[in-house]
This record gives structure tokens, sequence and C-alpha cells, in this order.
């Protein structure tokens, strides 16, 4: 089956109603997406441009002589570009998306990366799927921790849609927790289409090896299991639609597009969509022999350009682009000087998009600053990539700062591009004393303890092994009621694992740590 009939084959979704088990939707119903701290209908769509994205290509500052220098195959002639300033301009093949950033529904972010980027794809998609340093390997994702906190206890406790929908290759570790997976994976059309027709197999209850394999093996039929059982609420989203008039670009990332738009359209209160569009790792063929606007970069950029510009339409139409908002992410950008190949290699930071009705449209940092490359030739940082998921978190979920400073272990700066920040709530304080889930766990060489007092009081955080003895003792003094942060340092301890204590409010608590060097 092709793809682009996976919207009709999801009818067939409904064949299941003589066969699924009772267990899986005639239950009482379970907690809604409300009782979270989230308390917002709004959505975010993250489409990863896969290979690492030419920025410089994207976004061109088409004044600065030092583009044209450092490129005299791959720049992009200044009068075929499309003009937004007087120094910035978009490729040419981004033309259907100007409209966009004419009213004020198209953000650019200048600069966006991390300190001492890796140029590995794999360590990169990493780095921004996890939510890490360069220096840290974490083995969940961001938004896994993130709706972990809001979801404790989940898959058991799992609302009546899914929290996230990965397609295709997008990298599964982004929605990953500490025990399972947050989001509902669609396969490929083909074999989408044999679950939803009652192929299904349930190996549930099989014996699983406790092996490395076995883990894999358990984590792959979980991700089975939940398509299985979120069918029917994506077939009642589909069937809910209103039918289209736009026509979708019969690409991959187009049909990611239009999969999302009806499923929005329909009702689906899924928070968090990840589409993936695979191809911008451009060492050689970036540009045509002639002209330089023509090749493989501009091809992708056009997918891309013309499917996000029918699914904005479509959402603006049916008055939902408020609630959504689109941004786009690479694991780098890429070098500021060609190569020999009518190509580029592998760079650092880069410019992010974001779309929607609720945004400040318009330009965030500087332009490029391509006579001050740093020692590997490459940009230099101007925003921490995890500003974009803290405003996210923080300004268009409105959820406490706190929730995010959680998630990715420190505080970072929000970037002033949502319209409305919703209005944010501290959280109420707890009866008890409450120790939360240390971050990161198992960790090298640093974790994060949480803990929060019901009341003003003296705090005493230990580190002991396993036998109960103490090796560490720091005494806080007395804290403030309300959520406190403690960053315990394991460089000079071996590998293993320990307890770390916290003393406070007249209880003693205690949670196992383990660090892995």
């Amino acid at each position: 089956m092709k793809r682009r009939n996976f919207l009709k084959s999801s009818l067939a979704i409904t064949a299941l109603g003589a066969t699924k088990p009772k267990s899986l939707f005639g239950a009482p119903k379970r907690f809604l997406f409300k009782q979270s701290n989230i308390e917002t209908d709004r959505i975010v769509v993250f489409i990863k441009l896969n290979g690492g994205n030419d920025g410089l290509n994207t976004i061109i500052p088409y004044q600065d002589p030092m583009y044209y220098q450092l490129r005299p195959q791959l720049a992009i002639p200044a009068d075929q570009s499309i003009q937004l300033t007087n120094t910035l301009a978009l490729h040419p093949a981004l033309e259907s998306l100007l409209p966009f950033y004419e009213n004020s529904k198209m953000s650019i972010i200048q600069g966006v990366g991390y300190p001492n980027g890796n140029l590995s794809h794999f360590r990169s998609s990493d780095i921004w799927d996890t939510g890490s340093s360069e220096d840290e390997e974490l083995i969940t994702g961001w938004i896994g921790r993130l709706l972990e906190l809001e979801y404790p206890g989940f898959p058991e406790n799992s609302p009546e849609y899914p929290l996230g929908i990965q397609f295709n290759s997008a990298n599964l570790i982004e929605f990953k927790t500490a025990e399972s997976n947050t989001a509902l994976y669609l396969y490929d059309p083909d074999t989408m289409y044999a679950i939803i027709t009652g192929n299904y197999v349930n190996e549930q209850d099989e014996e699983i090896p406790d092996t490395y394999g076995g883990d894999e093996l358990a984590f792959l039929r979980e991700m089975d299991y939940m398509s299985y059982a979120y069918s029917q609420i994506i077939n009642e989203a589909a069937n809910n639609a209103p039918n289209t008039v736009l026509n979708y670009p019969d690409s991959i990332i187009g049909q990611q597009f239009e999969i999302t738009a009806r499923l929005i359209a329909g009702g689906l209160e899924t928070p968090f969509y990840r589409l993936n569009q695979n191809g911008y790792d451009t060492h050689i063929d970036q540009v045509g022999s002639s002209p330089s606007y023509t090749g493989i970069h501009n091809t992708l950029l056009s997918d891309l350009s013309n499917s996000l510009s029918v699914f904005l339409s479509e959402m603006d139409a049916l008055g939902l682009l408020e609630k959504v908002l689109v941004i786009t992410t690479s694991e780098f950008g890429r070098r500021a000087i060609e190569n020999a190949s009518l190509g580029t290699d592998h760079g650092t930071s880069a410019p992010i998009l974001a779309f929607g009705a609720g945004i400040n449209g318009g330009i965030f940092g500087n332009n490029p600053q391509l006579n001050q490359l740093d020692n590997n030739g490459n940009l230099n940082l101007q925003f921490d990539y995890r500003q974009i998921y803290s405003t996210i978190i923080t300004d268009w979920l409105g959820l406490n700062q706190e929730i995010a400073t959680n998630v990715f272990g420190q505080e970072f700066e929000a970037i002033p591009f949502v319209q409305t920040p919703l209005s944010v709530k501290n959280p109420p304080l707890p009866a008890k004393f409450k120790m939360h889930p240390a971050f990161p766990n198992p960790f090298n060489p640093t974790t994060t303890l949480s803990y929060t007092l019901p009341k003003n009081g003296n705090v005493t955080i230990r580190l002991l092994d396993l036998r109960g003895r103490v090796l560490k003792t720091h005494r806080m003094g007395k804290q403030n009621a309300g959520k406190h942060l403690f960053k315990l340092d394991g460089r000079d301890l071996s590998s293993g694992s320990y307890m770390a204590q916290v003393e406070g409010a007249g209880s003693v608590l205690n949670q196992k740590i383990t660090l892995l060097k």
C-alpha cells in the first residue's frame, strides 16, 4: 500500500471493533490530560531536518561579502534570494513561506546549538534529543522526562490519547523515559495497516530473556502494543476531521504533515508531534553546477516549504493555528566555507525556524559573523538549543520554570518568540516533605537532587554507600518552603551505586543513584 493511501486505510481501524480486547477501550476512563500541570490544548510540531541543515544557505546574509568569498560556488546570488531585511534573505526554495513571515507568523532564531558542538550525526542527535550538554550522556529524552513529571506512573496511568506521535525514522529516544516510551511510533503505512486490520499478534505475556536483546525486545513490544491500543482513538480523530480542499505534496514529509493536520483537525489531544525529513547531509552536490540555487538542498527546502505552507494554511483556515507551534530542528549546521565537492561539511550552530499564529514573528539574534569564526571555521553560538525547549515548556505550555529546570538539570533563559506566554502559577506546596527523582540518573560526573519542603526548615544532604556509611555531608542551613535543587559532584567517587539522603521537615528520605564512569 502506498503511503498516500494511509489516511484512507486508517478507516479500516473500525475493523478492530469486533476483536479488540475490552481491557483496551472498555475499561474505566484513565486520568485525563487536564489533570497534569499542563492546562492548555496547545500543540508542538517538531520537524527534524535530518543530516545537518546548511543554515547559511537557508537564511542568507546576502549583504556580507564574506559569504561570497567563503562560498564562491555555493552562495545563492543576491538577486535570486528572497529578501527579508536589508541584510538577510530566504533561500528561493522557501518562497511559499514568505507570506507567513510577512504576517508575523514566522520567527527566525539565529545561531542555535550548544557549547563545544559535536560533529557526529549520532552523538549530536542524541544531545538534542536528550536535552544534554556535550559532555553528558543521558539515556532518557527531554520530552520523556517532561511527560514523566506530568504523568507519573506512565504507561499504567496513560491518558486516553497518545502523548506524542513520531513519524517514520524520527529518533525514538526523545520521548523515552527511564522505564518506557511516551510516544506512539507511526510505522510505515504497510506495518500500520497490518496492525489496524487485525494482524496484530499479542505476545505481551510471552517471556522475555533477561539480556540486552531482551530489553530491546521489550521496548519494541511496548511501542507495538501502544500503537494497537491507541488505534481506535486515532481512527476517531481521522473520521472527525473535515475534508480538506488543499493538496499536500506527494512526498514523505508532505504525507507526515497531511496525517498530522488530519489528527489535529479531528480533535486528537496529543501535545507533541515529531516529523522527520532526511537528506540534509550535503557533503556533495548541495547545489547544482549551474545555477547555484538548484541541487539537493534546493529540492529538500522546496519539499519542506511546500508541505509546511499547506499545513499552516489548513490550520489557519480551520482556526487552529493559534494553538499550533511548529519548530524546525537539526543536529547541527554546516561549515561556513564550502568544500571541493559542491557541498559543505559538518558544522555547529544554525538558525531554527518557528511558525504559528501565537508567536512573535521576526528575527532573534544577530547576523552570523563570518569574519569571526571559531578555530575550526564554524559559526559562533548565539542561543543554546535548550533555551528553545525551555521556552516551549514555560511560555508555550505554561509550566513552572522549576519543571523546565528539573528536565534539563539547570535553568535556561527563555527566548521571547511566544506572543502570549501562558501565566505560570507556582505549584502548591505538598503536605509533607518530598524528594524528586535525581537527574540524570545514572550520571557522570554530576547529578541534580531536588526536593520540596512543605515549610521553612533546616536541610542536610548526605551521600551514603549501600552499607549505610556516610561518605559526604552537606549542611544546607535553613531553607524556605518550596522546591530546591542541589548538584552532587561525583568526580572523586568510584563507579557504583550510592544512596542520596535528604533530611528536612522532620523526615529523612533516601534515593538510589548510580555513577557510571
